[in-house]
């Protein structure tokens, strides 16, 4: 294990310099942003929110994590595992004691192209299935009043 102390200002070839890394292993990968600059502003806007519902704010989950694939024949696994394993939901509240999901958050924009419409549909028939709840936000909301609805909506139903 390689632990290194404020690499954030050193080239490449002072990497090298104190590891044992050749040229030739050095990959072409930067580090960036967890978040894009809407996705920041809205999660600052949802995080005192969370807060006060009780729930934690989690970011950019993979739908492969949150749904399986249950088919019974295995030839089918890889068509169906493919639609999910290279999507995300945008943010999710989840229960702190268990991290169990209790809302799934998606950011919509008006530069929503045809292919991310017909992704958002794909993405809303999965979720109407396996029985999560969604919230699309598009411009200035008030989310803390939506949030409560969509919760005591999902409160309601499990009783």
């Amino acid at each position: 294990m390689i632990i290194k102390i404020n690499q954030e200002s050193k080239q490449a070839s002072e990497l090298l310099e104190d590891t044992s890394i050749t040229p030739e292993e050095v990959l072409p990968y930067k580090k960036k942003l967890l978040l894009s600059k809407n996705e920041w502003y809205f999660y600052k806007n949802l995080k005192p929110v969370a807060d006060e519902l009780g729930y934690s704010v989690l970011a950019k989950i993979k739908l492969a994590d949150l749904v399986y694939v249950d088919v019974p024949d295995n030839k089918d696994y890889f068509k169906y595992f493919g639609k999910i394993n290279q999507k995300h939901v945008d943010f999710a509240l989840a229960k702190p004691e268990n991290l169990q999901i209790v809302l799934l958050i998606e950011l919509d924009d008006n530069s929503h192209t045809q292919q991310q419409k017909e992704r958002d549909s794909f993405v809303e028939k999965l979720y109407a299935t396996t029985g999560y709840k969604l919230l699309r936000v598009k411009g200035h909301m008030n989310i803390k009043e939506k949030i409560q609805e969509l919760i005591a909506e999902e409160t309601n139903e499990g009783l």
